[in-house]
């Protein structure tokens, strides 16, 4: 398998750190989706990251299809379940995880824009007040729900909401953590600290190049 990545996406943190959970600790292939690179593109069209590209040379994109894929042939109890054991709770940790992902996506989608427009002229527009809404909002509301995502004892493995959430505080720490309209979530540093001791969370950090 080959795990197509670069080293700051969001997307792709979820999808290794759901990768390693499950035995699949794969080296990243790293590339430039920006450099519209020829072996990214021939295995997605779209050219993004995360792809993971099977032993049979299936491409598999998007982080959730990846982490869907996970759970269809990795699954419990063979295999640690990322969306959790018990099927009562499994509505709560896909909801947490949609509103981790949303604000994600706000933030990624105004890195993007940032590279082909001055932050000046991106941010303070409606739409990038928006995104800007859609983080704070989305991270208030993890904060809220902290004690829903709390470690669990006994060394029990991260569950989607979990993985989504933690993604999201490092994500925002790296590309906006100097921004003064970044809400305080003590909370939510608590866990992605907590949690960074986990091998699949310490060797999936995102760090720019």
């Amino acid at each position: 398998m080959q795990l197509l990545a670069n080293t700051t996406s969001p997307f792709v943190r979820i999808a290794r750190v759901a990768m390693i959970e499950k035995g699949l600790d794969i080296e990243p292939t790293i590339v430039d989706p920006w450099a519209d690179e020829a072996r990214l593109r021939s295995a997605n069209s779209a050219a993004r990251v995360p792809t993971l590209v099977l032993d049979d040379g299936t491409p598999l994109s998007e982080c959730l299809l990846i982490v869907q894929w996970l759970e269809a042939t990795r699954p419990a109890p063979a295999w640690p379940s990322v969306l959790g054991a018990e099927p009562a709770r499994v509505a709560g940790v896909l909801s947490r995880t949609g509103v981790a992902i949303g604000a994600i996506e706000a933030s990624t989608i105004t890195i993007i824009t940032r590279k082909v427009t001055a932050p000046v002229l991106f941010d303070e527009t409606p739409v990038g007040l928006r995104r800007r809404r859609s983080m704070i909002e989305g991270m208030q509301r993890l904060e809220a729900m902290a004690g829903d995502l709390a470690m669990p004892a006994g060394g029990q493995p991260p569950t989607l909401d979990v993985i989504a959430a933690v993604t999201l505080f490092d994500y925002q720490q790296l590309r906006y953590g100097d921004q003064p309209w970044l809400p305080a979530t003590p909370g939510l540093q608590a866990l992605a600290e907590a949690w960074r001791a986990r091998p699949s969370f310490a060797k999936s950090m995102p760090r720019i190049a």
